[in-house]
């Protein structure tokens, strides 16, 4: 599936990789913590920007929309209308402390800072430091991201705090934001593990990570995250106009496949990804099928992300099975789909058939 899809996402029109030829070439065919050490060799040291006013023009460019709005983690819906937006500049925060959402957009260190110790140049590397409202902002403090079991309150566009209910993570509050912006984070964290590995001696262990080492259960979940949540044009062209500012590019977002060869089990060759090395035996059935699939996995005990994507490679729908489950595909249209189903441990990808009801 990775294949398919990463080709895929590089022939949607409109989206390119602005990368200079050879950029990644000293990371070719390398896999895990070599393959991680090569990629921070890449992108440090960058151009260090100031905090003021260096960020507040720079989101002119990183995060304005093609409506010339600014592109907000926690309020937007890119599926939707969100509850509002902000307009570039005019709606910047100057000192006011708003008690509601819409306020204002300020700067949200999506690694808190308090995790670093508002040292440089993390604090005000672009592929940390995104523009967010003032409330949520506030509200989100230093928790972790995570997957909220019950929520205690949840924002406009669906972002939301409560206990973190993802197997493995510790308990306490998180944070989880909407799907459409999980991969963006993903990708975030992983770059911040990947640029600042030599620095790790400057970060603080929290619930997350172990200094800037990512703790084995919020690595499954990103990964996770950066598998139901693609690559989108919007990153594409952050990428590129951070790269214009600092110098330097995420490697998650120009070769996604890099995380699954430092955090999962995939092994990254001289031709990409290979796919043989994340497959298992799973089955799905009835195929073709009109309303209930059953998905059996090799382990009973084990999870996984179940992604369905249509011919043209759009995410369609998503559930998380155990063991043997059941997903329904009745409000799926008749066609082709691909399903993927992903662990910590494996990929695999099945063809599925949606008949007529």
């Amino acid at each position: 599936m990775k294949r398919f899809f990463y080709a895929m996402l590089f022939m949607l029109p409109g989206v390119a990789i602005a990368q200079p030829p050879g950029y990644y070439s000293t990371a070719n065919s390398l896999n895990g913590q070599s393959l991680r050490a090569a990629l921070r060799n890449i992108i440090r040291p960058h151009t260090v920007l100031t905090y003021t006013p260096g960020l507040w023009n720079a989101y002119n460019t990183t995060d304005k929309k093609p409506s010339g709005k600014l592109w907000d983690v926690y309020s937007d819906i890119p599926s939707g209308t969100p509850a509002y937006e902000y307009t570039m500049v005019t709606d910047q925060c100057s000192g006011s402390s708003p008690s509601a959402e819409h306020g204002c957009y300020n700067r949200e260190h999506t690694w808190p800072q308090s995790k670093f110790a508002s040292d440089t140049p993390m604090q005000t590397d672009l592929f940390i430091v995104y523009p967010t409202d003032y409330f949520v902002n506030f509200k989100r403090g230093d928790l972790p991201y995570g997957k909220v079991g019950t929520a205690t309150q949840t924002f406009t566009n669906g972002s939301k705090i409560g206990n973190n209910a993802y197997p493995g993570a510790p308990s306490g509050n998180c944070f989880e934001p909407i799907d459409s912006f999980k991969g963006d984070l993903a990708r975030t964290y992983f770059y911040i593990s990947t640029c600042y590995r030599n620095d790790s001696g400057r970060f603080s262990t929290w619930e997350i990570a172990t200094l800037v080492s990512l703790k084995s259960w919020s690595a499954q979940m990103l990964l996770e995250w950066h598998h139901l949540d693609p690559v989108s044009k919007k990153e594409i062209d952050r990428n590129n106009a951070v790269y214009a500012l600092q110098n330097n590019r995420n490697p998650f977002i120009d070769h996604p496949e890099y995380a699954d060869c430092i955090w999962g089990t995939a092994t990254c060759g001289a031709t990409g990804i290979d796919i043989e090395s994340m497959k298992a035996d799973v089955s799905i059935f009835p195929n073709p099928a009109s309303s209930i699939v059953t998905v059996l996995l090799p382990n009973a005990n084990e999870q996984a992300l179940v992604s369905v994507y249509n011919i043209t490679g759009q995410l369609v729908a998503t559930h998380y099975v155990t063991g043997t489950s059941n997903f329904s595909v009745a409000q799926l249209a008749q066609g082709s789909y691909f399903v993927s189903i992903t662990t910590p441990t494996y990929c695999t990808t099945k063809r599925l058939f949606v008949s007529g009801r």
